[in-house]
């Protein structure tokens, strides 16, 4: 099978919840310190020139492990939504494999990137697995095996994409090089992600709506400093 002409370009998302380690895996694609935690409420933007691409990777706002989409802020989910941006190659789905992937983490996996990208989501997803040493490409097919039908479900809905990367101060040129090829494929195969003008007008609105309440609160206090000044000043 011939290999995919490369995107010399390169503009991905990262997703994934707040234990996930999206910015570790960030780091490690830009071969620098573009990120510092997952645990941010707007997008962050980082870029690079990686393997002879021009590389842009913006890490989306994150979700609880294992909650609810109900329990997801919706400032949290109005960002995520606005953080894709025209021409998106595709979505990097960060998974923590230090951590077992339970059926809930499935479930709110699913919901939440649905809620936030749309069904089309999974043809322009490809997992990551992130660690620290503690398993290997090797041994990546046991990981799963022994994680059982919950992640398998997940790696299912993503066309069985994923792909492993490790934190552990080792080289990692030629995993980033080889996540690469494998997002080539799947641009190949299923071009770029088209936003959905309806799920990016309905966050668009929300998001005017949190701006408009956050005023409100902002001027509301402000008139309560005022009240209680004048009432230590006498005025």
């Amino acid at each position: 099978m011939e290999k995919a002409l490369p995107v010399k370009e390169l503009n991905v998302l990262l997703v994934g919840s707040n234990s996930s380690r999206k910015y570790l895996v960030g780091n490690i694609i830009l071969g620098k310190q573009a990120f510092k935690s997952d645990v941010t409420a707007c997008c962050e933007q980082g870029e690079g020139e990686v393997c002879g691409r021009r590389v842009t990777l913006v890490k989306a706002p994150g979700w609880l492990r294992g909650y609810h989409l109900c329990n997801t802020p919706e400032l949290f989910k109005t960002e995520a939504i606005l953080s894709v941006t025209p021409g998106l190659h595709g979505f990097i789905l960060v998974i923590n494999a230090e951590i077992p992937f339970k059926d809930e983490y499935e479930k709110t996996t699913k919901k939440h990137l649905q809620h936030f990208f749309g069904d089309k989501v999974w043809d322009h997803t490809i997992v990551v697995f992130s660690h620290r040493g503690q398993i290997d490409q090797e041994t990546i097919e046991d990981y799963i095996k022994r994680e059982g039908a919950p992640l398998q479900s997940l790696l299912e809905a993503c066309g069985n994409r994923y792909h492993v990367l490790c934190d552990d101060g080792t080289d990692n040129n030629e995993k980033v090089k080889e996540l690469f090829e494998k997002i080539d494929d799947m641009v190949a195969k299923n071009s770029c992600y088209e936003t959905d003008s309806t799920l990016i007008e309905s966050a668009e609105l929300k998001r005017k709506e949190v701006d408009k309440k956050a005023e409100e609160l902002r001027l509301q206090s402000q008139q309560q400093r005022e009240n209680l000044r004048n009432l230590v000043t006498g005025q």
